[in-house]
């Protein structure tokens, strides 16, 4: 019995620790987050801004491949040849009318056979069976135009590359900080909705009070049910859009859907930090936008790229030296070095590529590059003038935004003093149900109306913020 006792306090220990490990687990996935926070985050774990970051060392590793072109080069070979038949060499028989000659004029001797005239063919074998060759060869580049011109392109598309992730990054603190605003707003919306809802509800309840004792007909009561349905379904509604706005806030942040999320600033703070009238007596420069800042760069390269063309028609000089060592033996013995030695090979020299005539091949080149360079050039103006119109809109909207939210704060504070007046009259018996609905759904109106008007605001000044680059 004592041991079946033991078993079940095991078991229900385990659970226990199993349950709290859970409950940790669920407390780590919880992450806290200020608009900043949230921005920071993003950065660090957005796949594209991760992409951008590798570019950039990529391109720091293209620089020095360009750069290695220009630095001394070495090479070494080993070569090992062997002939299990050595190549055979048909040639005019010159020696042996020679050796004859000589044999007979200075020894007397007299050949036993025929001899074959000078013109007959003889066969020869020459070389050896084995042959082993090393070398090592160095060379340098002493003056290239296109090399030059090309590394001061590789350090270009570097930057090129830290700008495009600059840009990524504005373009990502943008749309966090949006989400992270309609987030709160829609959670604020809500909120809103359900205080109207609690009030409605004892409304209701005072209403049902009253016309049991007969003092009002079930018409007043029937529309105050109406509206707190009405109210109920909105709620409803909202709840589900605040879970879709949270979603789409997790899924920006790169954080996992089944996590929880928890926004550490609130409207009202938001909007104290915020400096509204900043823009509207600010000026606009062209050279503060990131996508100004790329095209300049792409003009630059453009530049270079037809620099690079031109530099072709340049002399290419460079040096080289190589020195190599080869045996050859008719035995497979390469130790033996005093008997049979090697013979070494040594060469330095300095070549000097001139381009003569390309048949107009060059010419055709940099004339494209030119015209190239002129598209680029003519984008840069189209984007310059497009920016200024664009700021100008977005200035004019954000101005708009910002009248059209002091206006709906005003009307809150009206259509609630409406409301509270029509409250207390319809207590007193001096106003309808209707009345009071209709007050009510001016309030909630307006407060719908406001919020929408502040996310306009904010988001107008979230476009300001990216054509400034801030």
């Amino acid at each position: 019995m004592k041991i079946k006792n033991m078993k079940i306090k095991t078991i229900l220990t385990l659970i226990v620790m199993l349950y709290s490990s859970l409950l940790f687990s669920q407390e780590d996935s919880v992450l806290h987050f200020t608009v900043q926070e949230a921005q920071e985050y993003a950065i660090e774990n957005n796949i594209e801004i991760i992409n951008k970051e590798l570019d950039i060392k990529k391109a720091k590793w293209q620089i020095w491949e360009t750069t290695a072109i220009g630095l001394p080069q070495v090479s070494g070979t080993v070569e090992y040849q062997q002939f299990p038949d050595l190549p055979t060499t048909l040639m005019p028989n010159f020696l042996t009318p020679v050796v004859v000659g000589t044999n007979m004029q200075y020894f007397g001797l007299m050949p036993i056979t025929e001899i074959p005239e000078s013109g007959d063919m003889i066969e020869m074998q020459m070389g050896s069976q084995y042959n082993l060759n090393w070398g090592i060869t160095a060379s340098q580049l002493l003056f290239s135009g296109e090399y030059f011109v090309g590394l001061q392109a590789a350090r270009i598309y570097k930057e090129l590359s830290t700008k495009s992730l600059e840009k990524s990054v504005i373009d990502m603190k943008a749309t966090i900080k949006q989400s992270y605003y309609l987030v709160l707003i829609t959670e604020q919306s809500t909120q809103t909705l359900e205080n109207s809802f609690a009030n409605i509800v004892k409304i209701r309840k005072e209403t049902e009070t009253l016309q049991e004792v007969g003092m009002l007909d079930k018409s007043q009561l029937d529309q105050i049910k109406f509206t707190e349905l009405t109210l109920k379904n909105q709620i409803m509604s909202m709840k589900r859009q605040v879970a879709l706005t949270r979603r789409l806030l997790k899924f920006q942040l790169g954080i996992n859907l089944n996590d929880s999320i928890v926004l550490t600033e609130n409207l009202e703070e938001i909007i104290e930090n915020q400096d509204f009238n900043s823009y509207i007596i600010s000026d606009f420069s062209v050279q503060s936008n990131i996508d100004y800042n790329m095209m300049q760069t792409q003009e630059n390269l453009a530049k270079l790229d037809m620099r690079r063309s031109q530099s072709k028609c340049l002399p290419t000089v460079s040096a080289f030296y190589s020195y190599s060592e080869k045996a050859m033996r008719d035995e497979f013995d390469f130790s033996n070095t005093d008997d049979n030695p090697w013979f070494p090979t040594s060469l330095f020299g300095v070549t000097m590529s001139v381009p003569i005539f390309g048949s107009g091949q060059r010419y055709a080149q940099i004339q494209q590059k030119k015209i190239a360079l002129y598209q680029v050039q003519n984008s840069k103006l189209n984007l310059e003038q497009a920016l200024t119109v664009q700021y100008n809109e977005a200035k004019n909207k954000y101005i708009t935004a910002y009248e059209a939210n002091l206006n709906d704060k005003e009307n809150i504070k009206l259509a609630e003093s409406i409301y509270n007046d029509t409250q207390v009259k319809y207590k007193n018996g001096t106003a309808s149900s209707m009345e009071l609905t209709q007050a009510q759904n001016q309030y909630i109106n307006a407060q719908a109306q406001y919020f929408n008007s502040l996310m306009n605001l904010l988001n107008e000044k979230s476009n300001l913020d990216k054509l400034t680059n801030q």
